[in-house]
């Protein structure tokens, strides 16, 4: 495999991976509000299953209408059990009468009321309800979102691309002092990104400097437990002063990174 191969199946994963953790994030903040569950569970509660809270907020009034639909077709409290999902194609209710209870007039009412659920939710912004939705993609997954609420998805999936495109830019920046192989470098949090940018930087124009293109390579550079690590590697054309220099900047950097995650928990523990 080629390193252009290599690094454009990386992209592919590191893309994968930020359209997974944006559709969970608006997943959660589109998921209902427990004051909206505990309405439908006054109104409908032999029928509104604890599922329904798994639902988005903006489709709380056409569950609500979908439970006043079984609602009229009698009293079915010991005879009928309803479980809810969001599925790919929209909200989906599953029934599981019993059916020797059930007239089959009651049996079509259900179906019928399914299905304009499923083609209700196709139609309803997750997000705040409004009618006139579209599918939206979001990597592997999707939603069904109104004009206003596609456009803000639009923004966040632009902003990935652009991140993934900087990050690209910068690892042809500094390949001089990156091996080869070396692919897209690993995303990291905000001040460990903007710490080891400034780091490779200050070393490549040393590199660059000095004429050691292919004697400086810098061998590890992760994050781990939000904080910054690096390991640089000198060639004996490298002289004892200029070592020093180097090794200066890589102690400094995860300095930095150690200095910055304990103000972050900090911080973290002063806001609880």
């Amino acid at each position: 495999m080629s390193i252009e191969d290599l690094r454009g199946r990386q992209r592919q994963t590191l893309e994968k991976a930020g359209h997974s953790t944006l559709w969970l994030k608006l997943t959660e903040e589109m998921s209902m509000q427990q004051d909206h569950f505990h309405q439908l569970q006054a109104l409908h509660g032999k029928y509104c299953h604890g599922s329904v809270a798994t639902l988005p907020d903006g489709w709380t009034e056409i569950v609500g209408q979908f439970l006043a639909a079984v609602d009229d077709l009698g009293d079915l409290a010991d005879a009928v059990s309803l479980r809810f999902e969001r599925c790919p194609d929209g909200a989906r209710a599953f029934a599981f009468p019993e059916m020797s209870r059930w007239h089959p007039h009651q049996m079509h009412s259900l179906r019928i009321a399914q299905r304009e659920l499923l083609h209700a939710s196709r139609e309803t912004c997750e997000r705040c309800g409004t009618g006139n939705s579209i599918p939206v993609t979001v990597g592997e997954h999707g939603f069904f979102l109104c004009e206003e609420h596609t456009a803000e998805v639009q923004v966040k999936l632009d902003a990935l691309t652009e991140a993934m495109d900087d990050r690209a830019q910068f690892r042809e920046q500094v390949s001089d002092i990156l091996p080869p192989t070396t692919a897209l470098l690993l995303p990291m949090n905000d001040y460990n990104t903007r710490i080891m940018r400034k780091a490779l930087m200050d070393i490549k124009a040393i590199v660059d400097t000095q004429g050691l293109t292919g004697h400086v390579m810098a061998t590890k550079v992760i994050e781990s437990d939000g904080q910054l690590f690096m390991n640089v590697r000198c060639g004996p054309q490298v002289d004892p002063a200029t070592q020093f220099e180097i090794a200066d900047i890589v102690k400094h950097a995860e300095w930095e990174s150690d200095q910055a995650h304990l103000k972050s928990g900090k911080k973290s523990g002063d806001d609880a």
